[in-house]
């Protein structure tokens, strides 16, 4: 990109923008999984079945990634290890099950188990953790440009240099590191009980557990917060009295210039930074955690006299603490506040669903079904169906839209709880001097102050402490009825014509969900955050960034022959 017409015409080299990538031409994110298992069932009895099995897997690393070696002149310096990445070689996941029918009648059924599974490192985590030596690239304006004649000298070069030998240089075009060790795996056990009674109806009990362990987790390796409970500006939700403000002596600025340990005044943010790392190094980190727990209770009704239907309740709690590894929602940031301290992050996941409620009728409407083919086809054959929906809402994350911790981390910090405000309350905070004076001066700040003491969710302010959890605020439920009609004209014993409609939220009431309400998709990337930012006039306005999921009808006909 040029600043103006005449340096490309003179051939001059480009003095707004030039790019070109350097290095491997290809990014191999592949790899060899080697897998086996044995299973079996065991009789016990006629009524008692029990199920054995293991599976075995061996993984390695993918191709890409094994080039974190050529860094190793960066490890000297750096506290990191930049070597061949290398997986765990005993990744055996064992198997358990067992079903019992007490007594005779074979109406009761009792099943139960317990599993492993391990899971595989999808390859945009291995494109986003590319190591240095794919991450080149040649710059202009920059040493490798032509400034005279730099198309005519074949412009920017499409060839790598080789990475730098000494630590210093070594360290400093990294920007990702890739962990070896454990995969990812999860545990799930599970017990249910069914019984089948008045020969039509099935009822199941089951309670279902999981835990995710290892997991990936986004975390930027060297960056720290400043802001520490010996280190911050204090927040209140009114005014404090002149004596208070008076004994408040550090200041914003002060906050501001903490040096980190290993860090310099010039930057204070960490110790590789201050050796020469040149940004921020982005690492997939198998360290996050995750818990499930549900009762699960279902109804089946046969198809008798025209009528089925299914009735299906869930409780469950679901936690952990890191739900996206990379950026897929705006509603939970992906990284943790604290990339330092993850178990800060444990809560309710934003995949929590703690009730869920479906009905699930079918009734064929088919009162001459003996008689002759008008009454049958004209009167009868009729076919209604439909679902009803309750499901508890989504919860998201509050978040001050500001980096309040100063560890220069763009995904964003949470805010602070104000116990007595309302709780659909945001508010913004104003500084205060020592002096009891209303200043942005970041010299004279040692006070924050809510603007709404009414408030719930206070913006934790530049330098402050943010004390709420993820996953606090919650969007709205999905309430919904869907339905379905359908009529068919049998011509011949294979020849039928059908016609009919559906109906999406029949009811057509507004749902300000987030998501769809009849679809697992996802609405994807909403552009903006602001319905989340507590200080933002638009807080908590589900109905400015959600769609009210109105009412949609379908028309369709077919013939079936």
């Amino acid at each position: 990109e040029y600043d103006a017409l005449e340096t490309y015409l003179t051939d001059q080299a480009p003095d707004i923008l030039g790019e070109r990538s350097a290095g491997a031409t290809s990014y191999p994110v592949g790899f060899l999984q080697f897998a086996g298992h044995v299973n079996d069932n065991y009789r016990i009895r006629p009524n008692l079945t029990i199920n054995l099995g293991v599976r075995y897997e061996y993984v390695t690393v993918p191709v890409a990634s094994r080039y974190q070696e050529a860094s190793a002149p960066a490890s000297s310096i750096s506290g990191l290890k930049f070597a061949r990445p290398t997986y765990d070689k005993t990744n055996f996941a064992p198997r358990i099950g067992f079903a019992y029918s007490p007594g005779s009648s074979g109406t009761w059924s009792i099943r139960g188990g317990f599993a492993q599974a391990y899971n595989l490192v999808y390859s945009n985590l291995t494109s986003n953790a590319a190591p240095a030596y794919f991450q080149q690239t040649n710059d202009c304006p920059g040493p490798k440009c032509a400034e005279i004649g730099f198309l005519a000298k074949g412009g920017l070069p499409g060839t790598a240099v080789a990475l730098p030998t000494d630590p210093k240089g070594a360290l400093g075009p990294i920007s990702s590191y890739i962990f070896g060790g454990k995969r990812p795996y999860g545990l799930v056990w599970t017990f249910g009980v069914q019984h089948v009674f008045k020969n039509n109806y099935t009822l199941e009990a089951r309670y279902t557990g999981t835990r995710g362990v290892h997991l990936w987790n986004q975390t930027r390796i060297n960056i720290f917060p400043r802001v520490n409970e010996n280190n911050f500006i204090p927040t209140f939700t009114t005014l404090p009295s002149a004596a208070t403000l008076a004994g408040l002596t550090k200041t914003l600025a002060q906050v501001r210039s903490y040096i980190v340990p290993g860090g310099t005044a010039a930057i204070p943010q960490n110790s590789l930074a201050a050796v020469g790392s040149q940004s921020n190094i982005i690492g997939y980190a198998p360290q996050a955690t995750s818990t499930y727990h549900g009762l699960a209770l279902q109804l089946n009704r046969r198809f008798t006299n025209g009528l089925t239907y299914i009735a299906a309740y869930t409780w469950s709690h679901n936690l952990d603490d890191a739900t996206a590894t990379n950026f897929s929602t705006v509603l939970t940031p992906r990284r943790a506040e604290n990339v330092q301290n993850l178990k800060r992050d444990w809560s309710s996941s934003a995949l929590d669903r703690r009730h869920r409620f479906t009905f699930t009728p079918i009734y064929e409407f088919r009162p001459f079904k003996t008689s002759n083919w008008m009454m049958k086809n004209v009167i009868g054959n009729w076919n209604l169906s439909g679902t009803y929906t309750y499901e508890s809402p989504e919860y998201a994350t509050v978040q001050s839209g500001l980096d309040s911790n100063l560890n220069g981390d763009s995904a964003g910090d949470r805010t602070i709880i104000n116990a007595a405000g309302q709780a659909n309350l945001g508010s913004g905070v104003s500084g205060y001097s020592a002096a009891g004076v209303k200043t942005t001066n970041a010299a004279q700040i040692v006070a924050y102050v809510a603007n709404n003491p009414n408030a719930r969710y206070i913006v934790a302010g530049s330098g402050a402490i943010s004390n709420s959890g993820r996953n606090t605020f919650p969007l709205h439920p999905i309430n919904n009825i869907d339905a379905n009609v359908k009529k068919r004209f049998n011509f011949t014993e294979r020849l039928s014509f059908d016609i009919g409609a559906q109906f999406y939220n029949l009811l057509n009431h507004a749902q300000y969900t987030g998501g769809y309400i009849n679809d697992v998709a996802s609405r994807g990337f909403t552009g903006a955050r602001n319905d989340l930012v507590a200080s933002d006039p638009l807080f908590g306005r589900f109905d400015q960034f959600y769609s009210s999921n109105s009412r949609a009808i379908q028309m369709f006909a077919h013939f079936t022959f």
